[in-house]
């Protein structure tokens, strides 16, 4: 069954469905509307076509920001890992010897 949640959103409230079930949609739907608060208060009097485009290149620059941070932390962590391997594998060859 999918979640039930609402969205305030540039003076409209949208009462949505969502199924994920890895994910709280009302937190989502809450960080949305902190985005659009966030610009509204930063640039009163945009319209709403103007707000959407701020508000949509807002999220995906943080999710950018985030996916690539996140890319660097997994090759970081391979790398160690590939690292931590070859040790171990020598190791194991030594105690073999």
């Amino acid at each position: 069954m999918g979640q039930k949640f609402k969205l305030k959103f540039l003076g409209h409230v949208y009462e949505l469905m969502g199924e994920d079930p890895d994910i709280d949609l009302q937190e989502v739907a809450t960080y949305v509307e902190k985005k659009a608060a966030d610009i509204e208060n930063r640039y009163p009097g945009l319209s709403p076509s103007r707000q959407m485009i701020l508000i949509a290149m807002s999220l995906g620059k943080e999710y950018f920001y985030l996916k690539k941070n996140l890319d660097r932390l997994e090759a970081n962590l391979d790398s160690k890992l590939k690292m931590l391997n070859e040790k171990l594998d020598t190791q194991l060859m030594k105690k073999k010897d």
